[in-house]
């Protein structure tokens, strides 16, 4: 005779929650963790506060995290409230990529050429940070944007290169241990995919407005 399967109000009460776990303990934990990772996404997508701009940084230059952290709170110090929220919220997207990794830590070396690709593609930072290693892959990749997309030219020649020393800017001439060869580019209208999209090309702009904010003395 096959053996009496329980249900849980035949259980006496004192025995319920034993019951209870011996038989659904799995199938509970597994309810909580996606609970969980339900919560988490929502926290972390829907939730989070949006940012208002993000910076890419790609160097073959080693910056220390603590530069980059405080490049992010004299940025978030300045009047950058782009979304109009009443928050500032500054992303440095630091992507440090050394050519020498290709053969000393190989697989490392393409984990972080990937993630820069991948950074790049998504067209969303206008405000780019690079050094000489880095200058000619920009340049290939049509990626630096000249005097042209300025409102004025401040002086120079509308087809050359916007590429500004770091330690000249406001939110970075105060920073110390700022390695030497940094340099602040934007990059092009044509390369950011707006694709007549008035939103993008209004974030553009707002880039641009960064930009020019950064320049004042």
């Amino acid at each position: 005779m096959a053996d009496h399967v329980y249900k849980f109000k035949e259980v006496p009460k004192g025995q319920r929650w034993k019951f209870f776990w011996d038989y659904y303990k799995y199938p509970t934990l597994g309810i909580i963790v996606g609970v969980i990772a339900v919560i988490s996404i929502l926290q972390t997508v829907v939730f989070a506060p949006k940012k208002d701009i993000s910076i890419i940084a790609a160097t073959q230059t080693y910056v220390n995290q603590e530069i980059w952290n405080q490049a992010r709170e004299a940025l978030q110090a300045m009047p950058l409230d782009l979304n109009e929220d009443e928050k500032v919220i500054v992303e440095v997207n630091d992507n440090h990529v050394d050519p020498s990794m290709a053969e000393t830590d190989p697989e490392t070396y393409q984990m972080l050429q990937t993630k820069l690709v991948a950074s790049l593609s998504t067209a969303e930072s206008a405000l780019q940070i690079i050094d000489e290693g880095t200058f000619d892959y920009f340049n290939d990749e049509g990626l630096l944007g000249t005097y042209a997309e300025l409102p004025d030219a401040m002086g120079h020649e509308k087809d050359e290169i916007i590429k500004i020393p770091l330690s000249e800017l406001k939110p970075f001439c105060d920073i110390e241990g700022l390695p030497e060869g940094l340099f602040m580019t934007l990059r092009p209208e044509a390369g950011m995919q707006i694709y007549g999209s008035e939103k993008k090309l209004e974030n553009y702009k707002k880039q641009i407005e960064v930009l020019l904010l950064m320049m004042q003395s």
